[in-house]
């Protein structure tokens, strides 16, 4: 049984595995160029500001980035069944969100599913006007997305 506490965790975005890579070379946010941006970022994993799940965690398949998750010791959620629960009602709801035929993970519905149960913002780079993706699902349940540039506004960070 989890301990009830005067405050909760600090806690107040989880970010997808979309959003993770966008720091490698080829990427939209790459490390080299947006340096500072990865600096806050890490700040905030620091903080235990962002965090993820572990269904994302697993995802990771970068060494490098691995290794990056290590060394800003990321508060990685683990799976319970208040998490569990949640992603049964959204796999349910939103069947078409596991069509593996595209490639995509089933950590989605986890991310969600913990952002639920924590009622955090989820950062994810996928594209908010696609179906079946990340931002339109968390949409449906009240939930906000956003993606890292998003992010950078919404905190006032400037560079």
């Amino acid at each position: 049984m989890e301990q009830m506490r005067l405050f909760g965790p600090p806690y107040k975005y989880i970010i997808d595995a979309s959003s993770i890579l966008s720091q490698k070379e080829n990427e939209a946010h790459r490390r080299r160029v947006y340096r500072s941006q990865w600096e806050r970022i890490d700040k905030y994993i620091e903080e235990k500001v962002i965090v993820t799940c572990s269904e994302i965690a697993d995802e990771i398949q970068d060494d490098t980035i691995k290794g990056w998750l290590r060394k800003q010791a990321c508060v990685i959620l683990p799976i319970d069944d208040e998490i569990q629960q949640y992603v049964k009602k959204i796999v349910n709801e939103h069947p078409k969100m596991l069509d593996f035929s595209d490639c995509k993970s089933s950590g989605d519905a986890f991310l969600i599913a913990t952002a639920m149960k924590y009622e955090l913002t989820v950062i994810t780079e996928e594209n908010p006007k696609k179906k079946n993706r990340i931002p339109q699902i968390c949409a449906s349940y009240g939930i906000k997305s956003l993606n890292i540039t998003e992010l950078c506004d919404i905190e006032n960070w400037e560079f």
